[in-house]
């Protein structure tokens, strides 16, 4: 089977999406990654990124101009809202993780996993072991059943 490819837009040297893109790749998905700050969204992006999930998802409420624009009090149409993320990325919450039909916003592993269908470890190999476990415990009440019957 191929691997799982995403998209994993970033700002910087943000400790909290170095964590979550090191738990991504450590799962064997294939990151094609953005910096945004070196390379912000255009205003075409960020419209076909939110599509037609509400836009307060996307907010980084603890952006220093959220509330200067006044996005605590009340959101622009989707539109302006759109314009000024793209004047101004750090509004964008992030991580954004993307792949050809779902979007993640944020460091939730609960959400990345199960939208990348990982193990919230992050280890392929874990996966495997899980498996094994199950099957195990499977086998073993198989023959619990039979050693029961058979008395």
């Amino acid at each position: 089977m191929p691997p799982k490819r995403a998209k994993f837009l970033t700002y910087g040297s943000d400790a909290m999406c170095a964590e979550t893109r090191q738990f991504i790749e450590d799962a064997g998905v294939l990151l094609e990654v953005r910096d945004i700050e070196e390379k912000p969204l255009s205003e075409e992006e960020i419209d076909r990124l939110i599509r037609h999930i509400d836009p307060r998802h996307f907010l980084n409420v603890v952006s220093p101009t959220y509330e200067k624009h006044g996005f605590d009090k009340q959101l622009p149409d989707r539109p302006e809202m759109i314009k000024l993320i793209a004047e101004d990325h750090t509004l964008l919450r992030r991580p954004i993780i993307e792949t050809a039909r779902l979007v993640t916003v944020g460091c939730d592993k609960k959400s990345i996993s199960q939208m990348l269908q990982i193990s919230m470890n992050g280890n392929k190999e874990s996966d495997q072991g899980d498996n094994n476990d199950r099957h195990n415990r499977r086998s073993q009440r198989h023959n619990n059943r039979q050693a029961t019957a058979a008395r």
